[in-house]
């Protein structure tokens, strides 16, 4: 006679094979592998194509270096770390810093290069007044860490709160390889 647990066992190895055969291996993991687009969650009747407005704005701002338009699409208590986890809390302090900081660093050939290069990966619904963007991009802003690679990979990861003037990021987190 096989009890519960038994058969819990005879099931167990059979399905924990099929769930490494069927996991993407480490290998399909790696940084040039990126998943095909997916929206997560119930988005509110018309949040999408108000999220796709946004990511256009975003793009628009960041392609153009235009401290103000980029700060704008935060909240004013938005916190933004970046690829060297330099944090900056609030809206004018981040727009100081694109402004005297960043965006006087960097080559506006490169920002529209990276715009044009921007991808979303996925968009999570979390209720009908938050979500999160997942976006990457591939540009010539220093040295890729990979042999063989021109390019360097960065993520962006925005926390998106629906507020009275619309979407605008309540957090960013940026990721690249260094």
């Amino acid at each position: 006679m096989i009890t519960v647990q038994g058969a819990a066992r005879l099931l167990l190895v059979p399905m924990m094979a099929l769930a490494v055969t069927a996991a993407p291996s480490a290998g399909a993991q790696e940084r040039r592998e990126v998943p095909g687009f997916a929206v997560f969650g119930e988005a509110a009747p018309g949040a999408e194509a108000e999220i796709d407005a946004f990511i256009a704005d975003f793009k628009s701002a960041w392609s153009s270096q235009d401290a103000a338009a980029l700060a704008a699409l935060h909240t004013p208590d938005t916190e933004w770390i970046n690829a060297y986890a330099r944090m900056f809390r609030g809206r004018d302090a981040l727009e100081t810093f694109l402004r005297d900081r960043l965006f006087p660093e960097f080559d506006p050939a490169v920002s529209v290069e990276e715009t044009l290069n921007m991808r979303t990966i996925s968009i999570r619904f979390i209720g009908t007044d938050a979500a999160v963007i997942h976006m990457y991009t591939d540009g010539h802003r220093g040295a890729s860490r990979n042999a063989g690679e021109d390019a360097r990979r960065t993520h962006l990861h925005f926390v998106l709160a629906d507020t009275p003037d619309g979407w605008r990021i309540a957090h960013t987190a940026i990721m690249d390889a260094r």
